[in-house]
């Protein structure tokens, strides 16, 4: 398997992630006018590619577990980093199955593991902003309302107007 050439490999991988069999693809090889593929030799790379599919599935099942477990109260930081982690074991991992054995990496995977990564970094930050956001309103709001019941209270206890827009202006911050 390791003599072939990346577009047959490409093409392997391919018909099985559509699902063929071993025999399918044997089949399509021979089509190709690959021949010098065994079934036992197919066997063992498609065996190889289905546990990396595998550990795929596994190492973004652990990172939605842990994005559901820290939900919404983790720190960014916290959240991104451990997308980080996720992602570097499991390049490691696949990296290391690779080098032992001849199994040759489908970037495809990884490429959408780390965009998907990618998305939700980007996704909290939006959220995080949208709530600042919010939370800026709110205060401005408050300020401006107690601003209002503190003008009230200066022209009943009988404040100059001059008076109390100094206050508004100096201690809550509102013109």
């Amino acid at each position: 398997m390791d003599r072939l050439p990346p577009e047959i490999l490409d093409a392997i991988r391919g018909l099985r992630q559509r699902g063929h069999t071993i025999d399918e693809i044997r089949s399509h090889l021979d089509g190709l006018g690959v021949t010098d593929v065994s079934r036992s030799g197919l066997g063992v790379y498609i065996k190889r590619l289905d546990e990396l599919r595998a550990q795929t599935m596994q190492a973004r099942s652990v990172a939605e577990a842990v994005v559901d477990r820290l939900g919404d109260d983790a720190d960014d930081d916290v959240m991104n980093r451990a997308s980080i982690e996720l992602l570097q074991g499991l390049i490691l991992k696949v990296s290391l199955a690779g080098a032992g054995d001849g199994a040759a990496l489908d970037p495809k995977e990884l490429m959408m593991l780390s965009s998907a990564i990618k998305n939700a970094a980007s996704a909290r930050k939006v959220d995080a902003d949208r709530v600042l956001q919010a939370e800026k309103r709110a205060a401005d709001k408050a300020r401006r309302e107690a601003a209002d019941r503190a003008g009230a209270a200066a022209k009943a206890r009988g404040l100059t107007p001059d008076t109390a827009a100094f206050i508004r202006e100096q201690i809550l911050g509102v013109t």
